[in-house]
């Protein structure tokens, strides 16, 4: 069938679909994500930081008959100590001191439940005047923290930051800083023996700062706002996973497409999807086929009916009677592919299948409850006479070549009355078995597993067991996951998905040439 070549399709499934495949991964991360930048809004809490600029200079007297008092340029020097002054203890002591800071739970926190058990049980408790200062202290190693201090580029401003966790607290302290630093400063000359006058020229000679801008109360809170952190945890978490289902996808070298198929030189016949399970119908007629068809769970389905199709299509025009199906390895569902080959092919032919490399114990008829038909026994040929295929049971020898001699189980005439003969192989990773099964078969239609073995695990079954390109009539892809149909480019499956469910179950009806030999 090459008109069936699917050459629209890409052999890596990596792509835009990729996104919708992993979804769950990506919503996870986006919830993840979420969830951290929620409680990181939670417990950091609201921080308002009010800023406040000095501007360093100096009072010097100039020389002259009389007492001149001017203002002159501060080197660096004057102004980095003007920040140490700031800063110093003595500086915060006064402002912890004038605000009250060390009443205030921001600065000092209350003592935990362990931390007062211990003392109560130690006796570690302190007197009235220690706890004070030691509460005094605390305020000022806190308040040192809550303030920087930095100098404006080149110049010989400075500019002072106080962060809490009130904005009207910010401003009261920085403000209070301020007046601190411009107190008077210490008379240059305590002579009791001058006038007033002169001793208000020289106050404050030296080093000396002036506000720019005064502290105001902060309107916002520092760093971004909430919605601003809750979409970047939400593009974060999103690009979080898609690199996770790239990775997946990329890691992923099993089979999904029917451009991977035919890689390996095979052509795609169709795909058959995972469909929800058949309760067994019990019944006292010989209808064995059908019972066990049920329990390998397929419901007849638009894609799974197209896919049988073209399987007896090709093989109808690969002109072979005698057919072997068999998979890469083992659990890729060969022989249940096998059966519903069989029964679709047996509405207009005379059918038998082949059970091959299965013990005698797991015939299709051993199961069905209400007939008296016997167990039947390694070799037992089972005619259907409701329609279905006929069924041959050859139990698994120990070294695994059971299903070599299938055919030495009937005579010549009794094959020569069949129009197709399905006969399930084992696995091509077994190797000799396989070889020695397929010896007489006159083509192979391969079952491979959607999402199953890796391409190299594939290659290797290919060379163990020495099979050709040449000896297979094509492949087909087994246990697609419906919901996936049309996410890894297959575009044709979903599209035959939908046009056959608007329309009827149709049957086989290729014309049934009769058998050689058969009268």
């Amino acid at each position: 069938m090459p008109g069936y070549r699917i050459d629209r399709q890409p052999s890596s499934t990596l792509g835009p679909l990729t996104l919708r495949r992993r979804w769950k991964i990506i919503c996870t991360c986006v919830a993840i994500s979420l969830a951290a930048a929620g409680a990181f809004i939670l417990l950091k809490g609201a921080a308002y930081t009010a800023t406040t600029q000095f501007l360093v200079y100096v009072k010097e007297v100039q020389p002259g008959s009389e007492l001149v008092v001017s203002l002159g340029r501060a080197d660096l020097t004057q102004v980095e100590n003007e920040i140490e002054i700031i800063r110093s203890r003595g500086t915060l002591a006064k402002v912890v001191n004038a605000l009250d800071l060390a009443d205030d739970p921001e600065f000092v926190p209350a003592a935990t439940l362990p931390l007062d058990l211990v003392r109560n049980l130690f006796g570690l408790r302190q007197t009235s005047p220690d706890e004070s200062r030691n509460r005094q202290e605390i305020a000022i190693e806190s308040l040192a923290k809550q303030v920087a201090l930095q100098r404006v580029g080149t110049s010989h401003a400075i500019q002072l930051k106080v962060t809490t966790s009130a904005a009207e607290k910010s401003a009261l302290i920085a403000s209070e800083i301020s007046q601190v630093m411009l107190q008077a400063r210490v008379s240059a000359d305590q002579d009791g023996e001058r006038s007033p006058l002169l001793r208000e020229r020289l106050q404050g000679l030296g080093p000396a700062v002036y506000v720019m801008t005064p502290a105001l109360i902060p309107d916002n809170p520092n760093g971004p706002r909430k919605i601003l952190v809750l979409l970047g945890a939400l593009a974060a978490g999103f690009g979080i996973g898609a690199v996770l289902a790239l990775l997946l996808d990329l890691r992923d070298r099993s089979i999904r497409t029917a451009a991977q198929v035919e890689q390996f030189g095979l052509e795609c016949l169709g795909a058959i999807p995972w469909l929800s399970r058949e309760k067994p119908v019990p019944s006292g007629r010989g209808n064995a086929l059908r019972a066990q068809a049920a329990q390998d769970g397929l419901h007849p389905a638009p894609l799974l009916t197209q896919t049988l199709l073209r399987m007896a299509v090709a093989t109808e025009a690969a002109k072979a009677r005698v057919v072997g199906i068999a998979s890469p390895i083992a659990g890729d569902g060969a022989t249940t592919v096998a059966r519903h080959f069989a029964e679709a092919a047996a509405r207009n032919q005379k059918v038998l299948l082949v059970e091959a490399g299965r013990g005698a114990t797991a015939t299709p008829g051993a199961a069905i409850p209400g007939d008296s038909h016997p167990e039947p026994r390694d070799g037992d040929l089972w005619h259907d006479d409701a329609g279905g295929p006929d069924v041959l049971t050859i139990a698994a020898s120990a070294g695994g070549d059971g299903c070599a001699n299938w055919w030495m189980h009937c005579g010549r005439k009794s094959l020569a009355a069949y129009d197709l003969i399905v006969v399930g192989l084992p696995p091509l990773e077994q190797g000799a078995a396989f070889r020695i099964a397929a010896q007489s078969i006159d083509g192979i239609l391969l079952v491979m597993k959607w999402g199953g073995a890796d391409v190299e695990r594939i290659e290797r079954a290919f060379a163990i067991s020495g099979a050709m390109p040449t000896d297979f009539i094509g492949a087909v892809l087994n246990g697609i996951d419906g919901r996936m149909i049309g996410l890894f480019g297959d575009k044709l499956w979903k599209a035959e998905t939908v046009v056959g469910a608007r329309r009827s179950p149709f049957a086989f009806e290729m014309p049934a040439e009769p058998a050689a030999g058969s009268a």
